[in-house]
């Protein structure tokens, strides 16, 4: 059995990963040896895997980081590097519909649940959303309150607080919030 968010041993043959600086804070990065990403994350889900099954290389996270470098410096728009994306069916929809939120824009909840078929899915959307095991990436940063409130961000890895600001910051960084 596995923490959920954990990766799994048997899925992965072998990972690289970095502890990368980003304007919002360290976030943990990890990769297989064809650049494919398995995990962007506020923490360090490194001392969960098995051992032997990673190592430190921060050469092999390097498309990875110079993307999301471009990101924050508000030159990238869209990522263009491989995900693999474990989780159940529902997350999957979850995550796949959020990859097609736009920069600069924003869908509630209950919108995104409606737009994978799910109308009365908000809250387990919601829980799909916090489970993402590839922040930024995978924006979802760009899910709020059908109320236009923000809402929590990262809530497995952050405080309150601080989630909310990192997700402000996001925002304001592509424009969706002044």
């Amino acid at each position: 059995m596995h923490r959920p968010g954990v990766l799994p041993s048997p899925l992965v043959e072998y990972l690289y990963t970095h502890r990368y600086d980003s304007p919002v804070g360290p976030l943990f990065l990890a990769v297989d040896r064809s650049g494919t990403v398995y995990r962007v994350s506020y923490s360090d889900f490194r001392p969960d895997l098995p051992s032997g099954d990673w190592e430190t290389n921060k050469y092999a996270c390097g498309e990875l980081e110079y993307q999301l470098d471009e990101y924050f410096d508000g030159t990238r728009i869209h990522f263009s590097v491989n995900l693999h994306i474990d989780g159940t069916n529902f997350q999957k929809a979850v995550w796949n519909r959020m990859r097609k939120i736009g920069y600069g824009a924003t869908m509630s909840y209950s919108t995104l649940a409606q737009k994978i078929g799910r109308r009365d899915a908000a809250q387990a959307v919601g829980n799909a959303t916090g489970s993402n095991p590839i922040v930024i990436v995978i924006p979802c940063h760009r899910i709020i309150n059908a109320s236009g409130e923000l809402g929590s961000y990262a809530r497995r890895s952050l405080d309150a607080g601080h989630g909310r600001a990192i997700k402000e910051q996001l925002l304001r960084l592509e424009g969706a919030v002044r």
